[in-house]
């Protein structure tokens, strides 16, 4: 009975998608763009992630405030260009119609906080960990998924 309970929450869980939960457009910056730009934008409009874009405006990287941070603290200059100091060619993404326990499986298994929200080839927004675990709803169903969870599969592996 349990494993049923559990099950049919965490499908319930999956239904909430991608797409629901995505709070305003993306914030890009262009990759020739230096970092005191990403600081002054990420300031100004309280984010902690751009994406960074190509000249065609296509994904090709991320920079986050944690990438700053760590480039300043190896030496590097406000000046240096975005993707310098970001993370650039390997993208992890998600569809709009993937789940977000889909997405936060992603984030949970790459160590990441945000994660793009791609459309086919069009960047369609950013999502963060903050985002998923704001949804009241989403917590409440991931919080019973886990009290209905069967004594026997609780042990030292959890």
């Amino acid at each position: 009975m349990r494993k049923v309970f559990k099950l049919s929450i965490l499908q319930s869980s999956m239904s909430f998608t991608v797409d629901k939960i995505i709070k305003r457009e993306p914030l890009v910056i262009n990759e020739n763009a230096k970092v005191k730009d990403a600081v002054e934008v990420m300031a100004r409009e309280n984010v902690g992630l751009l994406v960074i874009v190509n000249n065609a405006g296509k994904p090709i990287g991320v920079i986050s405030e944690r990438d700053i941070i760590k480039a300043l603290a190896r030496g590097k200059d406000l000046n240096v260009k975005v993707t310098e100091v970001g993370t650039v060619g390997r993208l992890i993404t998600v569809s709009p119609k993937d789940s977000i326990y889909k997405a936060a499986l992603l984030m949970n298994d790459n160590k990441i906080r945000h994660l793009l929200v791609m459309d086919g080839d069009k960047l369609r927004g950013v999502i963060s960990i903050r985002d998923i675990i704001s949804e009241e709803r989403i917590i409440s169903r991931f919080a019973e998924a886990a009290e209905a969870k069967p004594e026997s599969e609780i042990g030292a592996a959890d």
